[in-house]
């Protein structure tokens, strides 16, 4: 959804996978846009493959202003029941991907003399939610780096944007139980999320003009912005419900479990 607004907007593109078969779907959906569309296979875990893509795109293009670092993955788990393996996943990609992303593409974005990085963290970035322990804790961490990045980097003309989307209607919570998720209630909250979450392409537009007017981050949907502002009113007490709440789906989890 991204590759094809910023299409419009005349940008030419290097689209990363870790797929090839993404890659190619994404470029047949692009069609002919007139714009120079490169496609390149990488894992963002992957320290000597990372540099190695800023290298590639460089040459492909000559010159990079903007960055998207938005590969992620959840397990939807408690943390007590999920393995290090599977917490360790899920920090790799999601923290770890974007540090890595920064990293590597920053030195071509300051040879450029201006540039924008778009880092995707999540409204789960603004509290520890239940079942997420990982996935809240590197989403923080995202909006936190974002934070820093936007006042350090500003000096060297390059923006930075942290998106905080609430439900987005995406693969997420289908690949979460390839990952390690509890497939029955991961079904249920992929449910939840395609009848209530935003659009991708709505995402893009909103993210888009946060970029034009170089907006320190972007909320997306509804969700995004009540949890932010209940997070700022009740600071504590928010936390007291999710416990409450917790308490209860796992007692009647663990009871069925026992049947």
């Amino acid at each position: 959804a991204l590759a094809k607004v910023l299409a419009a907007e005349g940008c030419h593109l290097a689209l990363v996978d870790i797929h090839t078969q993404g890659l190619e779907e994404t470029q047949r959906e692009l069609g002919q846009t007139g714009r120079t569309v490169t496609l390149h296979v990488a894992n963002v875990t992957d320290r000597d493959r990372m540099q190695a893509l800023a290298a590639e795109i460089h040459a492909a293009h000559g010159v990079i202003h903007l960055l998207f670092n938005n590969a992620g993955i959840t397990i939807s788990k408690a943390f007590a029941d999920s393995s290090l393996g599977e917490l360790d996943r899920v920090m790799a990609i999601n923290l770890g991907g974007v540090i890595n992303g920064c990293y590597f593409f920053l030195p071509y974005l300051k040879q450029a003399g201006e540039g924008h990085i778009v880092n995707t963290s999540s409204m789960a970035g603004l509290l520890g939610l239940p079942n997420q322990a990982t996935y809240s804790a590197s989403k923080a961490a995202v909006r936190s780096l974002g934070e820093t990045l936007y006042a350090e980097l500003a000096v060297h003309n390059i923006a930075v944007t942290t998106i905080l989307p609430g439900a987005i209607k995406t693969n997420i919570m289908k690949a979460a139980v390839e990952y390690g998720s509890d497939a029955e209630e991961t079904k249920k909250l992929e449910a939840l999320v395609m009848r209530h979450g935003k659009s991708p392409e709505a995402l893009a537009r909103k993210v888009i003009r946060a970029v034009k007017k170089n907006r320190l981050r972007v909320r997306v949907g509804a969700d995004a912005y009540v949890l932010d502002w209940l997070k700022r009113l009740f600071p504590v007490a928010i936390h007291g419900l999710f416990r409450y709440a917790f308490r209860r789906t796992d007692a009647a989890r663990r009871g069925a479990n026992s049947q």
